[in-house]
């Protein structure tokens, strides 16, 4: 609906000018893109399979070296199907210590022979979770291989053309390696700005960057790029050479370079408009850097034509074209309009702001071409024979970074939440409106324009609506229950992962938590930046593994645990690293807490059988909820309460057959049950066993395993289901 409304302005801006020559090449670019696009669109459809049903394949690939991303003994590419030429991501496993070093020394194109799974790319199973399927498919990338085997590798053959871009490819190869041997946080700033390679440790060392709305400056706006190439171009006026030899050398080896930097959105950007105004030079046609972005959108849109639903393109072609259109305007109206340009998209893509984000800006946009980019620069080129000036640059960058976390967490960050998109789509078109106003009459309408996000503000915050909602965490727990107008926001679980012991071999990565994309991220695209209470069910990994997150993220007010659970030290670990102060209280069935305490009866360790169960009633319905609670914690329930009745009922530990005895659900009589597992678990939940007592006792089941995250707005006594996927009910 946005593009249709851009196209229609579009079209009536271009009716207004009273040109036909216009008009007629727009009515055809018009034609031409949207073929393209359909051609495309109908392609990608064709080779959409199921994310659910995966099916055994033995295919040929074939992929550069630099594609490979290690995480660990783990490894994952893209690829393309030798026969079909189909783009794919394959992920796989290095099963000894020889074949990951076999696999990192790779420098020559490959052609694999492999025994794999084949299945969809799964879509967001979360509200407002990153949609990968929708990126992937942008694209072309409809599959995904898992490999179980590999039957052959060889050199993949090339042609003249190949070698030429596998050339490229070999040396970005090489820079990755290279920068993956750099010290602490040099190395992270070397490989986004030199290859273009996220390291494993961005999300720590980026953090501060990141909460400032500052990552432009990395490679997602393609600001080094246009830094390096205007070095470049320093460097040949001042050695004398002719202008002539070293244009043409430039504008042959952007297409090289572009490789060498990791072809991300940025770097197309600032690559094309750069190469557009080179070729304009020699054909003696000047190109505007306006008619250079101009071009630079149409290529990149044909090269991927969801380019602007992303975020780092919209802030790469945004951010440029503000600097372009805005390049007249006194510095702090160019400020106030580019950070007017780039908020709708922040808001819409991670959902806050942090105030001094204008302050960062106006120190680190000139810092960046003066310090941050030469000191990555010298480090990185000294580190074979002068490893110590690597070092200090590491240093440097790092009390740099640490600098900027420490200003992130002062006071000012802003949980704005997810604002509508049509409201988004406003507030761009505001903020251009109220720049082709004269100076004088600005400032009335940037008042009009801060008091709509003021009104957005307060309808995220204050929501009429209240909730209880289910993530899909895999195969753990976690639940969210949400009063209108956020009167009382609690939790149930926090989710999260077991951990495995690795080899020895294994190198070691970051930990990493999957709450910051699951039920984190939900929060905070609701406005959320608090919990009242956190209840912690027991202390599994799969239920409150994902805690060490939530006390890093938002401020707990107050844990509940199963008495007994307060005085285990395995999980208290986690609190001395908590950013605000955190209350912990053991409750039993006697305890007064705002849900009504089903189990445990008394302190015991907080395993399994002393589970929390917890009861409530919202919008009009009443929830049973059983954490991992077993039959026999059932059966003393019963034997409690012979007249207990729920509504809702999610079921005890994942649907296992340990659990959901059937007489417990004979008595509760639910109207719906919930179940929380993992698609293909290792556990085989939920069992048949227990899908059986759910249909005998025709009981409907969901479950986050093919619906994703299910939740339960209401409104008053009245309420609506939802569901994140169309999956089918599971009895």
């Amino acid at each position: 609906m946005a593009g249709v409304g851009l196209l229609v302005i579009t079209i009536g801006r271009v009716v207004a000018l009273r040109s036909r020559r216009a008009l007629l090449v727009t009515l055809l670019l018009g034609v031409a893109f949207s073929g393209i696009f359909e051609w495309r669109q109908v392609q990608v459809n064709h080779r959409q399979i199921s994310a659910f049903h995966p099916t055994n394949v033995a295919l040929t690939v074939t992929f550069q070296p630099d594609a490979l991303v290690f995480r660990g003994a783990s490894y994952y590419f893209v690829a393309r199907n030798h026969q079909t030429g189909e783009p794919l991501t394959v992920r796989g496993w290095a099963q000894s210590a020889s074949e990951l070093q076999y696999l990192q020394r790779l420098r020559q194109p490959q052609l694999w022979r492999v025994s794999s799974q084949q299945v969809g790319i799964l879509p967001a199973t979360n509200f407002n979770q990153f949609d990968s399927a929708s990126y992937w498919r942008h694209r072309g990338v409809t599959k995904s291989l898992k490999i179980g085997s590999i039957l052959q590798r060889q050199t993949a053959p090339s042609t003249p053309l190949q070698y030429v871009i596998n050339w490229w490819h070999r040396q970005r190869t090489r820079l990755i390696r290279y920068c993956d041997r750099l010290p602490g946080a040099l190395r992270v700033y070397a490989l986004g700005l030199l290859p273009g390679s996220r390291a494993a440790e961005a999300v720590q060392e980026l953090q501060g960057m990141q909460q400032l709305g500052l990552l432009h400056l990395f490679s997602i706006s393609g600001l080094h790029v246009a830094l390096l190439l205007t070095a470049v171009e320093w460097v040949c006026v001042h050695l004398r050479m002719q202008r002539e030899h070293w244009e043409w050398g430039l504008l042959l080896g952007l297409p090289g370079y572009f490789i060498l930097a990791g072809g991300g959105s940025g770097v197309l950007r600032a690559c094309l408009m750069r190469g557009i105004q080179l070729g304009g030079r020699k054909v003696r046609v000047r190109v505007s850097a306006l008619d250079a972005w101009a071009g630079a959108l149409a290529i990149g849109l044909l090269m991927n034509y969801g380019m602007l639903f992303e975020l780092g393109s919209q802030l790469s072609y945004g951010l440029s074209l503000g600097l372009i259109l805005l390049a007249q305007e006194s510095h702090w109206w160019r400020q106030t309009g580019l950070t007017l340009l780039g908020l709708p998209s922040l808001l819409n893509g991670i959902f806050q702001w942090h105030t001094l984000t204008i302050l960062a800006n106006v120190v680190l946009v000139p810092l960046f071409p003066l310090v941050m980019l030469p000191i990555t620069l010298i480090g990185a080129l000294s580190f074979p024979w002068f490893p110590v000036i690597s070092g200090w640059s590491a240093t440097v960058l790092a009390l740099l970074d640490g600098g900027l976390a420490r200003l992130a967490e002062l006071p000012g960050n802003v949980s704005f939440g997810k604002p509508l998109w049509w409201v988004c789509w406003l507030w761009l078109a505001s903020t251009w409106w109220l720049f082709s106003r004269p100076p004088r009459q600005r400032r009335r309408w940037l008042t009009g324009l801060l008091a709509s996000y003021g009104l957005m503000y307060g309808l995220i915050h204050l929501p009429l609506h209240g909730e209880v909602a289910y993530f899909d965490v895999g195969q753990g727990d976690s639940i969210l229950l949400r009063e209108p107008f956020n009167r009382r926001i609690a939790m149930i679980d926090t989710g999260g992962h077991l951990a495995f012991p690795q080899p020895k071999w294994v190198p070691s990565t970051p930990t990493t938590y999957a709450a910051t994309h699951t039920n984190l991220n939900y929060l905070r695209s609701i406005g959320i930046d608090h919990v009242d209470d956190l209840y912690l069910t027991h202390h599994d990994a799969d239920h409150i593994g994902d805690l060490p997150a939530f006390l890093q993220a938002i401020r707990v007010k107050r844990l509940l645990v199963p008495a007994g659970m307060e005085t285990e030290p395995g999980w208290q670990r986690v609190l001395v690293h908590s950013r605000f102060p955190v209350k912990i209280q053991p409750i039993t069935i006697a305890s007064q807490v705002p849900l009504r305490v089903r189990h445990p009866y008394e302190a015991a360790p907080a395993e399994n059988a002393n589970s929390l169960a917890l009861q409530g009633d919202f919008g009009g319905l009443n929830f049973l909820f059983m954490g991992d609670l077993d039959q026999a914690g059932e059966r003393k329930i019963m034997g409690d309460d012979p007249q207990l009745r729920t509504d809702v009922l999610k079921l005890g530990h994942h649907g296992s057959k340990t659990a959901s005895v059937p007489a417990f659900i004979e008595q509760l009589r639910p109207r719906w049950a919930v179940i929380s597992a993992g698609r293909e678990n290792r556990y085989g939940h939920p069992h048949a066993e227990t899908l059986t007592t759910l249909r005998a006792a025709d009981v409907p089941a969901v479950s986050t395993q093919t619906s994703g995250m299910i939740r339960y707005v209401y409104t008053g006594k009245h309420g609506v289901w939802q569901t994140k996927l169309k999956g089918e009910r599971d009895s």
